[in-house]
């Protein structure tokens, strides 16, 4: 428990008794969310993955399913590990390596100070690395995996959640004793200053463990250090792009059902399923995944890492805070990163991010308003999410900088000239692979202008929920709903919207089932009806024609005929 850092302390101690203090580095990191150590403590699985490098696959070596990946019987007989967890040097080293293996202009410097083997011929570095211990013991507790692409947009069946371990529990951030120290006789102090600054940068940018591109693993450095131009500089001419979040859910889990927990995962889930199912309108099936890998990453049938990275920074201080009435509803507001080489996120991925914004939320219940729900039961519950994403952006008459929602608008014209500039900037990408007839029948949720229909409709008289004080404004269900989740809810013979597993889904039963339209209300007052709100309906066709018999089709039909409506985008029913 405390040798880790007692050594670390030590060690510093005999370079200022010889005077050499100048040849050790040390200090104190942050490590902001969790780092995965692991899938499970047995000894052929990884116990920390370097940040460089690709994570392994969810599978042994033999082919077969791992037998230890149970969650529940995991988090019944193990939730925490008896284990107390630590950053190896050799992980730090590695990372290191890897981040300046990209910059030519200090790779040889690097490959001198750190050492090198070129066939037999094995080079000694001229630097330590040590292990980095928390300052406060902490254990490695579980957490999960939920493979959910098959489910959400191939409304196949859902899959099982996989067990990992991590040091940290996403709440608490976790301040760790970084340190290196020169070689006697090999490293000259200036040598440790470069190193230093080397890892100050590459813990930064890379974090630490594996699933650092979903957001794991993020390390805050020193607020004492201060990167040259020359490391600032985004590797392989990438750009990052920062959002204001503020999600208003009916609450998110991880390994805890029970538990409200909402994780950097939710969002690359929720990216991931989103560009695959602009890709599945544009290309082939097979195409569409292989240009997802190329951006997002996978790990099976072969690992390939991906050039998107996700980063999520809590607000502390309003994280997963509970509504002052009932139902209860949670609230989770933070930062949003995105990096990405510049012209594939500012072409291809911040369009599809406006989209995914404007048609629906994050996490769990992302496919409806914010709203109270009754149970057979005859109680009351929340359901649904409210997500409210903002940037900053220039005013070109003051040229100060604002913060402004970040959606698009009310506007057809703007909705189709979006989505064009999109699949241009795609065909130029990856001309060999476009052929935006291959999936008009598919069975999947295939965002085109020949696969699926948006429309906008009149919503509830006024916004149910205070954002400011967290409270319900009105406890008559009904009266949460706008016209499009009236539509859903509709019983009437033979329409029966509501847990239709062709249209509506059904999350009530022991083989649940996604619904095939998504709602997301917004704040916009109807220019049609007199109410403050509206709703964006986003209905996929799965391969159903707007003109056939099917309920799909059907559901369209009716979305067509509410008083108000605007399509905004996509197939119609005229």
């Amino acid at each position: 428990m405390y040798t880790g850092p007692q050594l670390v302390k030590l060690l510093e101690k005999q370079h200022q008794r010889r005077e050499t203090s100048n040849l050790f580095k040390k200090d104190t990191f942050t490590l902001q969310w969790r780092s995965k150590v692991g899938s499970f403590p047995h000894p052929d699985v990884e116990t920390m993955v370097s940040a460089g490098e690709p994570s392994g696959a969810w599978y042994v070596t033999n082919g077969r399913p791992e037998d230890k990946r149970q969650l529940d019987e995991n988090l019944d007989r193990m939730p925490e590990l008896p284990l107390n967890g630590y950053i190896p040097g050799s992980s730090i080293r590695g990372i290191v390596r890897a981040w300046a293996m990209k910059r030519p202009s200090i790779r040889n410097q690097m490959l001198d100070l750190l050492g090198s083997q070129q066939g037999n011929v094995i080079k000694a570095g001229k630097i330590e690395f040590l292990d980095a211990w928390p300052e406060i013991a902490t254990k490695l507790v579980l957490d999960i995996v939920n493979l959910q692409q098959d489910f959400q947009v191939y409304h196949k069946g859902q899959g099982k959640p996989l067990s990992i371990y991590t040091l940290g529990d996403g709440e608490d951030t976790i301040p760790v004793t970084v340190a290196i120290r020169g070689i006697q006789g090999l490293a000259s102090p200036q040598d440790v200053q470069t190193v230093w600054e080397w890892v100050q940068q590459a813990l930064s940018i890379h974090g630490v463990g594996s699933r650092t591109s979903a957001g794991y693993g993020q390390i805050k450095a020193p607020t004492s250090f201060r990167p040259s131009a020359q490391l600032r500089q985004a590797e392989d001419g990438s750009t990052t792009k920062t959002f204001e979040f503020k999600l208003y859910s009916q609450g998110c889990a991880g390994a805890d059902r029970q538990q409200q927990d909402f994780r950097p995962s939710h969002w690359r889930g929720w990216l991931r399923s989103w560009i695959l199912r602009f890709l599945l309108g544009v290309m082939s099936k097979d195409n569409a995944e292989k240009t997802l890998w190329e951006l997002m990453g996978i790990i099976e049938p072969e690992t390939r890492k991906g050039c998107v990275q996700i980063r999520m920074i809590p607000e502390q201080e309003i994280w997963g805070e509970r509504s002052i009435n009932s139902p209860y509803f949670y609230v989770w507001e933070g930062k949003l990163q995105v990096t990405a080489p510049s012209e594939i996120l500012n072409k291809i991925i911040l369009p599809i991010i406006r989209f995914a914004v404007s048609t629906g939320g994050v996490g769990r219940g992302w496919r409806r308003p914010l709203h109270i729900f009754h149970m057979n039961n005859g109680y009351a519950a929340t359901r649904g999410s409210h997500l409210i994403i903002k940037h900053q952006v220039t005013n070109p008459n003051t040229k100060n900088r604002e913060t402004q929602l970040y959606r698009l608008p009310l506007n057809p014209e703007r909705w189709t000239s979006t989505y064009d500039n999109w699949l241009v900037a795609v065909r130029s990408q990856w001309t060999d692979r476009i052929n935006i007839n291959a999936n008009q029948s598919l069975e999947a949720e295939v965002f085109s202008p020949r696969t699926c229909a948006v429309y906008s409709v009149p919503g509830c008289e006024a916004n149910p929920i205070d954002e400011n004080d967290l409270e319900w404004l009105e406890a008559d269900a009904v009266a949460t709903r706008g016209e499009g989740m009236h539509l859903i809810y509709e019983q009437t013979p033979p329409r029966n919207y509501k847990r239709n597993p062709d249209i509506g889904g059904n999350a009530a039963t022991g083989n649940p089932h996604c619904s095939w339209a998504s709602i997301k209300l917004i704040n916009i007052r109807s220019q049609e009806i007199d109410v403050d709100c509206q709703e964006i309906v986003c209905l996929f066709m799965g391969g159903k024609s707007p003109h056939s018999n099917h309920i799909r089709a059907h559901f369209l039909q009716d979305l067509n005929a509410i008083e108000g409506n605007v399509h905004l985008f996509g197939v119609s029913a005229i």
